[in-house]
């Protein structure tokens, strides 16, 4: 019986102390945070005119994101800091916080002057206008007719958002005026401590994309997901226009045990939320996370969500009131699971492992990783298939034990400390499963994930398929609570992770050996897209056993055969042709403000539709994954070439 031994691991994760700093976040605070994330950091060591560049544009874009209320002129006189922030930090002079500050506020009065008057206006919705969405794009207003300009389109669209989910022009406009009250009375009410914590904010931001101050609100909500639990409906949200929507529905959680009729379903969007039988609040436009603490609650009680289904019964949009009595749910979705089928007369072992999890009594991804191997030894399967598409990842320690699985010993990764040491997590034990290997990723695939099939990859050890590259995270963070009074925590990237071979998975990933079609590029994701991304240089190889697995000429092989099967297949045809309509319309950059016509929505949900992933209790679902249908071709065919 196969029982590979758990290696117990040190922790890579460097605390500091803020316990002295517990009176608030206020001037005299900022400076001492400022330092320990420098003194922690793994690549910035000073605070440099770079990081004060990046502080700053980050801290205006912290009050605009939007960019509704400052001018360029504004911009232009606010750089006169770019190069002097790190200065008045050290001088403890924030000064100019205040001045950024005071110029925000004028604007933001003025904005509502503006809100007062074009909100009473009348709008055609029958005129196709177009909005810019995406705000890295847009650039700041020249001149006040111009910003007015935008305010109306905003206003425009938003009145657009409350109409499509069945109120009239009249009740839509009293809607999103208590909004905008409640937004400037928000403004009003910023006091220089939450002033000082945008300012950390900003700062832990410019460092790169995973370092960060949190407030006590955000760091409640970090614990609760590093606890994997929480009471509410199981189902993963998003926001988009205006909107929260049902992302999807979390496996064996409260909206998963909802019988048809009543059930929520992915694309729903939330209008409205009630507790019991209490008034509904409406949500539209509201702020993800506040949407969320009014879904989440005590276990047992419910929550009435009013949603809207634009494709509901005879394709109509449906206004539905769903309610949910709220239980403890587990954010691990699913355990590993396995299965077997027989292809080109060459048994082919399944595993698909979700996540690097621990979950009760003892459960964990790598105890279920041996149980599945397990399996697949008692199957005298010719070849195995790991799935780590869409796996987040989770516990590296895991990541390292679940690839000693497979190898049979040797470093899986290394780790690159801020003083440039470098650390080697081993796996030391002998025992293996040698059966030929392929490991299957996507642009989901995340940290531990890339790690497990980075260390597979360099030691020849499995071919690596995929539509595209992994995500490309490959740093950890330390975290540390501040305490009372002040609350909340920092985040900080202390570590850089490496393959093997000493090349890193950070910014660009693990890339495929072989690449199949898949509607999951169109999401234009990774570590390389985020707003400063740390970059870094090849390491000394560790020393490992090379395996006679993998070689070119067997991808080259494998490539070939796959590209004429996939060429040949009408499936795989529609998919590329989807591909490419999809991203056309994913990347447009423009909403339109025209109402749309019924013809116009429902062509818009067929697309939405056919994104849709068709839910399956099976484990291999080969009719509704031509990606995986694939998988298991070449596998097949890599068995017969290695035998």
């Amino acid at each position: 019986m196969f029982n590979k031994g758990i290696i117990p691991i040190l922790t890579i994760l460097f605390i500091f102390s803020c316990s002295r700093y517990s009176q608030g976040l206020k001037k005299d605070k900022i400076s001492p945070l400022v330092n320990n994330f420098l003194q922690t950091h793994v690549q910035y060591k000073k605070f440099d005119d770079e990081l004060s560049k990046r502080t700053l544009k980050l801290f205006v874009k912290s009050l605009d994101y939007g960019k509704y209320y400052f001018l360029q002129s504004d911009i232009d006189k606010f750089s006169k800091y770019e190069t002097k922030i790190d200065n008045y930090v050290k001088d403890e002079n924030y000064k100019f916080l205040k001045e950024i500050f005071k110029k925000y506020k004028t604007r933001v009065s003025q904005n509502k002057e503006n809100m007062n008057f074009l909100i009473k206006q009348k709008f055609d919705f029958s005129k196709d206008e177009k909005m810019i969405v995406d705000r890295e794009l847009l650039k700041y207003a020249k001149s006040k007719k111009e910003l007015k300009e935008r305010l109306r389109k905003s206003i425009k669209l938003q009145l657009l958002n409350y109409i499509s989910s069945g109120k009239k022009l009249k009740e839509a406009k009293v809607k999103l005026n208590k909004k905008y009250k409640l937004l400037y009375k928000r403004i009003e009410n910023i006091n220089e401590e939450e002033l000082n914590s945008k300012f950390v904010k900003a700062f832990a931001a410019a460092l790169d994309p995973h370092s960060s101050y949190l407030t006590q609100d955000e760091h409640d909500d970090f614990m609760i997901s590093m606890k994997l639990k929480l009471e509410g409906i199981g189902a993963q949200l998003r926001s988009e226009d205006g909107y929260v929507i049902i992302q999807s529905i979390i496996h064996g959680g409260a909206a998963d045990k909802l019988k048809n009729g009543k059930n929520l379903k992915p694309n729903d969007k939330i209008t409205a939320v009630a507790q019991g039988d209490g008034e509904a609040v409406d949500v539209i436009d509201m702020d993800l996370r506040d949407v969320v603490k009014k879904i989440r609650g005590k276990k047992g009680t419910e929550v009435r969500l009013t949603i809207l289904r634009e494709l509901g019964k005879d394709n109509k949009a449906e206004r539905l009131i769903i309610p949910i009595i709220r239980e403890e749910i587990k954010l691990t979705d699913k355990d590993a699971e396995s299965d077997v089928l027989k292809i080109k007369g060459k048994t082919i072992g399944y595993i698909k492992l979700p996540s690097f999890y621990s979950g009760d009594k003892g459960k964990t991804s790598l105890s279920d990783m041996v149980t599945e191997v397990n399996k697949m030894i008692n199957q005298n399967v010719h070849g195995i298939i790991l799935d780590l598409r869409g796996n987040p990842g989770g516990a590296l320690d895991h990541a390292r034990d679940i690839a000693g699985l497979f190898i049979k010993n040797g470093p899986i990764v290394q780790i690159k400390n801020s003083k440039s040491q470098i650390q080697t997590l081993v796996d030391f034990d002998n025992s293996y499963f040698p059966s030929p290997m392929v490991v299957l990723i996507d642009g989901f695939s995340a940290s531990a994930s890339e790690i497990l099939a980075g260390a597979l990859k360099d030691y020849k050890r499995a071919i690596i398929i995929g539509p595209r590259n992994t995500f490309g995270k490959g740093t950890v963070q330390s975290y540390n609570p501040l305490g009372k009074p002040i609350g909340g925590a920092v985040k900080i990237t202390t570590h850089i992770f490496y393959q093997p071979g000493g090349s890193s998975n950070q910014l660009d990933g693990v890339a495929p050996d072989i690449t199949i079609p898949d509607l999951s590029v169109i999401w234009d994701i990774g570590e390389s897209k985020t707003k400063y991304p740390l970059k870094w240089k090849k390491i000394p190889k560790a020393h490992y056993r090379i395996y006679p697995h993998v070689n070119d000429s067997i991808i080259s092989k494998l490539t070939k055969l796959s590209k004429k099967r996939v060429n040949n297949d009408k499936e795989f045809k529609k998919i590329k042709k989807q591909i490419k309509e999809f991203k056309k319309q994913i990347n447009n950059k423009t909403i339109s403000l025209k109402e749309e016509s019924k013809f116009e929505k429902e062509k818009k949900k067929n697309i939405e539709k056919k994104l849709e992933k068709k839910e399956s209790k099976k484990v291999l679902d080969l009719k509704n994954d031509p990606f995986l249908r694939e998988a298991f071709n070449i596998t097949a065919d890599y068995v017969k070439i290695l035998k």
